[in-house]
């Protein structure tokens, strides 16, 4: 019997909190709303451009902005700072990743110059912002006409030797840069397909 007064007690307090709950409510907006913001759309590709004489370097993209009329601007490129090198600004290291592969029995990337030029584009911009992984956008940097499947990236001391992701995937082009940063890393990138 005392259990039948428990059940009967926790079902009643039951449907009266799920009376008194009711739907949930949305809370008043304020009358006037701001105006939107504008939205952010990925960096979109850019011919690069040469260095400028005060040392730094055009941007190879440009952010694009999107109103809340819809009207789609570009900006112009933005100047970075150059990345200072110790042993020279860039270098191509897809015969350094194809060196790795080969230790393991792996057949070479073909190299594709839309996939170098794009990791060139790509080490630059993360040597100059100091950018350990990937970049917001790591394939906007792949030119038109071209496409990349996949992308590895890392920022190590030159004497660690070849170290981002991709190396030993199974894809048939390649195209591999590192730029030096000024904190003395190489800023590695592999673009694949």
């Amino acid at each position: 019997m005392m259990v039948r007064c428990l059940l009967t007690a926790l079902a009643l307090t039951a449907v009266a909190t799920d009376s008194e709950a009711g739907p949930f409510r949305r809370r008043a907006q304020p009358a006037s709303q701001p105006a939107a913001q504008p939205v952010y759309q990925a960096p979109a590709y850019q011919q690069p451009s040469a260095v400028v004489p005060s040392g730094e370097y055009v941007s190879y993209y440009s952010p694009t902005v999107t109103s809340a009329d819809g009207v789609v601007t570009s900006s112009s490129p933005v100047a970075m700072p150059a990345a200072e090198a110790s042993d020279g600004f860039a270098g191509d290291a897809l015969d350094e990743v194809n060196a790795k592969r080969a230790a393991r029995g792996l057949r070479p990337f073909v190299r594709d110059e839309g996939l170098m030029q794009a990791a060139r584009a790509c080490a630059a911009h993360r040597a100059a912002y100091g950018i350990f992984g990937h970049s917001s956008n790591d394939f906007a940097f792949v030119p038109p006409g071209t496409y990349a499947s996949s992308a590895g990236c890392a920022a190590y001391p030159a004497s660690y030797g070849w170290m981002s992701c991709c190396v030993y995937d199974n894809y048939t082009y390649g195209g591999a840069a590192y730029v030096t940063g000024r904190d003395g890393k190489r800023y590695m990138h592999l673009f694949v397909r």
